[in-house]
């Protein structure tokens, strides 16, 4: 589980976060957008450990696989879906995404860059 109480993240004079809480149990999947400058990147870092909170508790789960994707990529040939889903062997090893749930997905990466 992945948990934030009370944490507040201030660049300069702007907070990022301001007192949130926010709880990710085991096996969700949770996808995050805002524009930018919001602190997407800067909360990633903090899940990552490479960023500390000004204020409150980070709870990181100890011996569990946080799965990210880097902002900036080399250049492939693999279609976006495909590569996300390299990073996810099980999903990958399933075969359980309909051609539908696909197609979707690659219209929402499609439109969210």
């Amino acid at each position: 589980m992945i948990q934030f109480t009370q944490v507040s993240l201030q660049r300069g004079t702007q907070f990022l976060l301001e007192e949130a809480d926010l709880t990710i149990f085991e096996g969700q999947k949770v996808g995050l957008i805002g524009a930018n400058g919001a602190g997407k990147s800067s909360l990633f870092a903090m899940i990552k450990g490479e960023l500390h909170a000004d204020t409150g508790e980070v709870i990181l789960p100890g011996q569990r696989r946080i799965a990210f994707m880097a902002q900036e990529v080399e250049e492939t040939q693999r279609s976006a879906l495909d590569y996300c889903l390299d990073g996810d062997d099980k999903l990958k090893r399933s075969k359980k995404i309909s051609l539908r749930r696909k197609l979707m997905v690659t219209i929402t990466l499609t439109q969210f860059g």
